[in-house]
C-alpha cells in the first residue's frame, strides 16, 4: 500500500469512489441526488484534492488530512493551548478493499502522526456509516452528534484533552 497525490485526471475516480463507499449512508440520511452529490464533490475537489490510497499502483481509496488553524475553529472544543488541529476526511475505500486492514493501516499512521505532532485530530461522518467502530478502536471519542452527522476527536497521548 502507498499514498500518492491525486491529479486532475483522478477526479472521476474520486467521485465513483465516494458513491461506492458512501452512497448508502448519504441515501439513508439525505436521499441520493446524483447532480447535487456531484456538485458537492466537485466543490470539495476544487478546494483540496485528497491523497489516493494505492495498492500495487492502482487507486483503491482516498484520504485527506488538513491542518486547521486555531482561529478557524474558535469553539469550546478547542484546547486551552490554542494549538492547530488536524481534520481527517474523504477517507474512502472501494468496497472490495474494505475489511482487509487497509483502513486500519491508514488510521494507524494518522494516529502516530497526531501523537508525534501533539495535535488533536477531528473527523465527521454520516449517521449510519459503519466506520464508527474503527474510529473508536483507534481512540477517537464522540464530540457531537445530531440526526445527520457524528463528529469525533482523537487526543494525542500525553496531552491535555480538549
Amino acid at each position: 500500500m502507498s499514498l500518492a497525490a491525486a491529479a486532475e485526471h483522478h477526479e472521476g475516480f474520486a467521485f465513483e469512489l465516494k458513491k461506492a463507499a458512501e452512497r448508502a449512508a448519504v441515501t439513508q440520511v439525505f436521499g441520493w441526488d446524483e447532480a447535487l452529490q456531484y456538485q458537492l464533490h466537485l466543490a470539495e475537489w476544487q478546494e483540496c484534492q485528497p491523497l489516493l490510497i494505492l495498492m500495487d499502483g492502482i487507486p483503491i481509496g482516498s484520504v485527506l488530512l488538513e491542518t486547521i488553524a486555531p482561529e478557524c475553529h474558535p469553539t469550546a472544543e478547542q484546547d486551552s493551548a490554542n494549538v492547530p488541529q488536524s481534520d481527517f476526511s474523504r477517507f474512502f475505500l472501494l468496497p472490495q478493499w474494505q475489511g482487509r486492514g487497509i483502513g486500519s493501516a491508514v488510521l494507524g499512521a494518522v494516529i502516530a502522526w497526531s501523537d508525534k505532532a501533539q495535535r488533536p485530530c477531528r473527523l465527521t461522518y454520516l449517521q449510519g456509516n459503519p466506520v464508527s467502530g474503527l474510529y473508536r478502536r483507534f481512540g477517537f471519542e464522540k464530540l457531537t452528534e445530531d440526526a445527520q452527522f457524528v463528529t469525533m476527536v482523537y487526543h494525542p497521548h500525553g496531552k491535555i484533552t480538549l
